[in-house]
């Protein structure tokens, strides 16, 4: 697919800390499409306060079916005045899908991203299974990818993963991989010497394992652990467990201040959790790592099995186990070699899976799957 343009219609985040919508666009455009766009403010991050405030879903609600007219008013309006090939519905499309749908005849590719079900009940446990609000959140995945002409998630596990966990046909799920849209030319491997500079940088949900990782680092006295983010409890533990092998960063940091500190240490902490959701995600952090030509350490998970197993830019360890990650620190503090080999891939693995080319040759698979739409003479 070449030319022609897409809408992007929904309530979406972009900047700092929200890449994916920015990434959906830079992709298309590097297949010469036109990106419009019909858009009302994201949720940000009081979407994390909201996810565990269920009491205030139902306010939530009320509050989104106003954003909903004004988004469905400009949509037509939008079509009327030129077709586009189709509309996507970017992360979190969920509260909008099925509106824009009942529109208009215009093909509809939703961005799911997130399982709400698996987020909320599975990974970070705030709702449990089988109760009313872990049916609502399956029933809302399940309604917004029903809407869909076709579902996109970031990986071949997850599409699998959204298939069975809603019911509906695995030809309605496809993939678009995360990427970094920031990436900048890496920078050159700093010289080895002290203790190993290990940096862990994210918000420190479940699938991060910053749990596992802290107790790990404290078996491993060669390595200094730089720490962005993580919950209170974790930076409590780790300032503990770590004493001065421990630089604590602020819970959040921009871009500019990210890629110093990724310039400056030599491996990436990836993830360590054991849910399910971990084995299912390439997380954003590793590709960041990659796109910075830093070698990352992380979980053996089917995820990054499938895209980076023999790409020499990963080092694997068990999910969740403590003691075998410890090993793995401890033998990496001793081998610079090999972190500077990997260091040398990881750019190329970068490129090869998440760059920007390759989204761009994705989004051609993708839409491709979408039947022609006649415009109406």
């Amino acid at each position: 697919m070449n030319g022609g343009d897409v809408l992007f219609v929904g309530a979406f985040d972009e900047g700092p800390g929200y890449p994916r919508a920015t990434s959906l666009r830079m992709g298309l455009q590097a297949q010469g499409v036109t990106v419009r766009e019909c858009r009302a403010p994201g949720p940000g991050r009081d979407k994390q306060r909201l996810l565990r405030s269920p009491w205030r879903w139902p306010q939530a609600y009320w509050q989104q079916r106003q954003q909903r007219r004004r988004l469905v008013r400009e949509l037509q309006a939008e079509v009327a005045r030129q077709r586009p090939r189709c509309i996507v519905v970017p992360y979190p499309g969920h509260g909008i899908v099925q509106a824009v749908k009942r529109a208009t005849d215009v093909p509809v590719v939703l961005d799911l991203f997130l399982s709400a079900y698996d987020t909320v009940v599975e990974d970070r446990q705030i709702v449990h299974p089988g109760s009313l609000g872990a049916w609502w959140l399956q029933q809302l995945d399940t309604n917004a990818c029903r809407a869909a002409d076709l579902v996109l998630v970031d990986t071949p596990t997850n599409a699998a993963y959204a298939a069975a966990l809603t019911g509906l046909s695995p030809e309605r799920f496809t993939y678009l991989p995360v990427h970094d849209p920031d990436a900048a030319a890496p920078t050159p491997q700093p010289t080895a010497s002290g203790p190993l500079r290990l940096l862990f940088f994210g918000t420190g949900v479940p699938l991060h394992g910053l749990d596992v990782l802290i107790a790990a680092v404290a078996k491993a006295p060669d390595v200094h652990l730089t720490l962005v983010g993580g919950t209170e409890p974790d930076r409590v533990e780790a300032m503990a467990q770590l004493g001065t092998r421990l630089a604590l960063q602020p819970e959040f940091v921009g871009r500019r201040r990210l890629q110093k500190l990724l310039a400056d240490c030599q491996l990436v902490a990836g993830v360590f959790g054991a849910s399910g959701k971990a084995q299912r995600v390439v997380p954003f952090k590793v590709v960041h790592a990659l796109a910075a030509g830093r070698p990352v350490l992380t979980a053996d998970t089917p995820a990054i099995c499938q895209w980076l197993d023999g790409s020499g830019a990963v080092f694997l360890s068990p999910a969740g186990d403590v003691d075998a990650l410890a090993a793995m620190l401890r033998e990496l503090a001793t081998s610079p070699e090999r972190i500077a080999a990997a260091a040398h891939a990881a750019r190329p693995a970068y490129d090869r899976h998440f760059g920007t080319t390759s989204l761009a040759r994705r989004w051609g698979e993708v839409l491709a799957r979408l039947q022609p739409v006649a415009v109406p003479s």
